[in-house]
């Protein structure tokens, strides 16, 4: 597997979160996925109403694979709790496996489609079915993220408090 995974801002401890959380998003979500280019940037999301993004970044044919993007850009806000945050990155991370599956392609009339249909402009989000997916997974993920990043499970009891 090729990928290529940079984390810039927030602190040691977050970053560690991110490229955990990626991993078992790679393993996950996208197993058989052998190109990937990530830039992750947690950052001050204070005059902004989300906490997260995901944007497809390609722009030359060496950012594809056939019809399917391999270049990402991710913000996370750094002023998440544990949960929150890995949730976070878990979200953005369903729609990066969204934008490489085909399932969301963002149009040039500025639309998006999802699989076979253009959902029009005027969807709320949450109606959004590719935000309806990204929140139906995260919780479903979460604690088997957790599970696997020993690292925080190890010193995590029951309470969610450190032993």
């Amino acid at each position: 597997m090729s990928l290529v995974l940079r984390v810039t801002g927030g602190n040691k401890f977050q970053k560690q979160l991110v490229f955990g959380t990626i991993q078992f998003g790679m393993h996950r979500l996208l197993p058989s996925v052998r190109k990937l280019d990530i830039n992750v940037h947690i950052r001050d999301f204070k005059n902004d109403t989300s906490i997260g993004y995901c944007t497809d970044d390609s722009s030359d044919a060496t950012d594809f694979v056939g019809k399917s993007p391999r270049r990402f850009q991710i913000e996370i806000s750094k002023d998440l709790n544990l949960t929150e945050f890995i949730k976070c990155v878990l979200h953005e991370f369903i729609h990066l496996k969204q934008f490489v599956l085909g399932e969301m392609v963002e149009l040039d009339t500025g639309r998006t489609r999802w699989k076979s249909k253009v959902i029009p402009d005027t969807t709320k989000y949450y109606d959004q079915p590719w935000e309806k997916e990204a929140y139906r997974l995260e919780s479903q993920l979460l604690w088997e993220c957790l599970e696997e990043q020993e690292f925080l499970t190890n010193n995590i009891n029951v309470y969610g408090v450190r032993a």
